[in-house]
């Protein structure tokens, strides 16, 4: 949830018109409006939400967005997750509160935070209703999410010891996903691991991301596959822009690099998470400015889900002699 936690609270001001004057009042009457972002997820071992306030007052809001009381609830509301199985029987799930202390400087108070956490244990069959509740003014706001459903990667096929980049093969590849129950976009991401030994005797462990572009599934009902493309040389021209260091001395300081597992990572997002990036993706026609969206009811933001899978596998020793053979890149050949 990282990259949800990065999303800044929304502000409105509602401006009004006096009929027969110049002048306008840009600050209306106070207006409870709750803020939230959270992706449930059933491998998370704890799950967060971030619930805040939207606030507007006489002056600088960037300095009220330093006053932790201006955009935090704090305990004065109640936070349940009912959750409904197939069969039709509930059981509420009651999130604390807790304090994260790692939040970067920036418009709003750090490094401290408040969140809402569960340690509950989720079904991807079940469904699940958030219920927010202001204990002092009884404002309430409503969401609800379908769980991501476990998939898995079908090419390269289960049975493929090692993953094969061999620079002489040119024709396209694919990588191969089943598409889950309830997945709406994926990306795809492959990790390359290695280890460097320098001249101080140290041995520092790094990777590299290859990212592919989002796919989206026409379907959410489990239905289909998902691939992406690529050509063997791609994997070459990876490793030529992210493994050095641009530092030259840093780059000298390396006497060996050693090649280590490559992570296939699958990360998909559900049907309301999609349509959201979407609402916020750059615009590219001659329309600017895109409509809101939010599946937060009486309040604004986003509930939906996400899943993830890895498959962990090493790279072909025709690959690493390649690394090592064609490129300036100081990586030991295969054993």
């Amino acid at each position: 949830m990282k990259k949800l936690f990065r999303l800044l609270i929304l502000f409105f001001i509602p401006c009004f018109l006096a009929s027969c004057e110049t002048d306008f009042d840009v600050i209306a009457d106070y207006k409870e409006v709750a803020i939230v972002y959270g992706l449930l997820n059933q491998n998370d071992s704890v799950h967060y939400l971030r619930i805040n306030k939207a606030f507007l007052g006489e002056g600088n809001s960037l300095s009220y967005a330093q006053i932790a009381d201006s955009s935090s609830f704090g305990a004065d509301i109640k936070v349940i997750l009912t959750e409904t199985t197939p069969g039709g029987s509930k059981k509420e799930i009651v999130f604390d509160t807790v304090t994260l202390h790692n939040k970067q400087p920036g418009d709003f108070y750090s490094p401290n935070q408040l969140f809402y956490f569960s340690n509950a244990k989720l079904d991807e069959d079940n469904t699940y209703k958030l219920s927010i509740t202001n204990l002092k003014t009884s404002y309430e706001i409503h969401s609800e999410t379908r769980l991501v459903h476990n998939f898995s990667i079908s090419k390269p096929a289960q049975f493929t010891k090692t993953l094969n980049f061999k620079r002489s093969i040119t024709q396209p590849n694919k990588f191969v996903w089943g598409n889950a129950v309830n997945g709406k976009r994926y990306q795809f991401r492959v990790s390359f691991n290695f280890k460097e030994l320098t001249t101080l005797g140290d041995t520092v462990y790094r990777k590299i991301d290859w990212i592919f572009p989002d796919n989206i599934s026409e379907k959410i009902d489990g239905s289909g596959e998902s691939d992406v493309s690529y050509v063997n040389e791609d994997f070459y021209k990876l490793c030529d822009s992210k493994v050095p260091y641009s530092d030259v001395a840093a780059e000298a300081d390396i006497i060996s690099r050693h090649a280590s597992v490559c992570i296939l990572e699958v990360t998909a997002v559900g049907d309301e998470f999609n349509t959201y990036l979407e609402a916020n993706a750059p615009s590219t026609g001659v329309l600017i400015e895109k409509p809101a969206y939010s599946n937060i009811i009486n309040g604004l933001g986003l509930f939906s889900c996400r899943y993830q899978i890895q498959r962990s596998m090493p790279l072909s020793a025709e690959t690493i002699l390649d690394l090592s053979t064609t490129t300036d890149l100081k990586f030991a050949k295969p054993n």
